[in-house]
């Protein structure tokens, strides 16, 4: 499994880019917002994707991995394939289009090239599960960096753990101790 590349930017197009890596050179198709970050000559790191059919293996690359993670969900929606995915990724990255599937946005998943109305509801549909369960895994995140901020502080970890979960979820971490500090005065 190729799960990475550090190399060395060999050449750029806007939706290719070949990186040399100790001698080889790897073809790798990015999204537009990808290759704008990447000048030839400058050394890179690309996390990749390989997808394999019978008459081609292709290599997909993200220089974040909530992108390849993104990458990989939409190509698990039924009719969504690499082009399509790499153009979503083309014109949101993974917050923007994350904001997109949060507020139902169906406009701007079709101001995708390739995207229609029929796909665009295909991957509402698919991906909102998928958003909401991500959404709160950061905010319960923030929720244990609270607790163990508090921990360093000298609370006991019940302590901690019982004020934090009195507190709104939606506010980060250092927001959270803020308010429990001011609380356990």
């Amino acid at each position: 499994m190729l799960v990475g590349l550090r190399g060395v930017v060999a050449h750029t197009s806007p939706t290719f880019v070949e990186i040399e890596v100790q001698g080889v050179v790897y073809g790798v198709h990015v999204g537009v917002q990808t290759s704008q970050h990447l000048q030839v000559g400058t050394h890179t790191y690309l996390h990749t994707t390989l997808i394999v059919k019978e008459d081609s293996h292709t290599l997909y690359g993200f220089l974040k991995r909530a992108e390849k993670e993104l990458f990989e969900r939409l190509l698990k929606v039924n009719g969504v394939g690499p082009k399509a995915a790499l153009a979503i990724l083309s014109v949101y990255d993974a917050p923007a289009f994350s904001m997109c599937i949060q507020n139902k946005d169906l406009k701007a998943l079709q101001r995708v090239p390739g995207v229609g109305a029929k796909m665009a509801g295909k991957i509402m549909l698919d991906l909102a599960g998928f958003v909401a369960s991500e959404t709160e895994a950061s905010k319960s995140s923030e929720v244990q960096q609270a607790i163990l901020g508090l921990q360093s502080l000298g609370f006991k970890a019940a302590e901690a753990i019982k004020i934090c979960n009195s507190l709104p979820k939606d506010l980060d971490a250092a927001s959270l101790i803020k308010l429990a500090l001011q609380k356990l005065k």
